[in-house]
C-alpha cells in the first residue's frame, strides 16, 4: 500500500503492516474538545471528535514514527494547521 499526501510519500509493505495492532492519530484539544486530522481530497483537515462517525474518518497509522513525520510535515508546510498544539495519540483513546 502506498499513501500520497502532497510532498510526502510513505510505502507500507503489506506483510509489515499486519504485524502491528495499535494505530496512532494526530490530535489536539480546543476548549476541552478533542480534534483530529483527516485527509480531505488534497489537504489535511481538522475535525472535532464529538461523534464516532468523525472518529472513524481520522487519518491513522500503525507506526508512531511515521505519524511523527506527518506531524513534522504539517508543522512545516500547512499554513492553517501549523499553529495548533498537536500530539500523537493512541487511536483507541477516541473510539467508544
Amino acid at each position: 500500500m502506498v499513501v500520497f499526501i502532497k510532498n510526502c510519500i510513505i510505502i507500507y509493505p503489506k506483510s509489515f503492516m499486519k504485524q502491528t495492532k495499535m494505530s496512532y492519530v494526530i490530535a489536539c484539544w480546543k476548549g476541552g474538545i478533542p480534534y483530529g486530522i483527516k485527509v480531505d481530497k488534497e489537504a489535511f483537515k481538522l475535525i472535532s471528535l464529538d461523534s464516532q462517525r468523525n472518529v472513524s474518518k481520522l487519518f491513522h497509522n500503525p507506526h508512531r514514527d511515521q505519524m511523527q513525520k506527518f506531524l513534522t510535515w504539517i508543522k512545516e508546510n500547512d499554513k492553517e494547521l501549523k499553529q495548533e498544539d498537536f500530539s500523537i495519540e493512541d487511536y483507541g483513546r477516541f473510539r467508544k
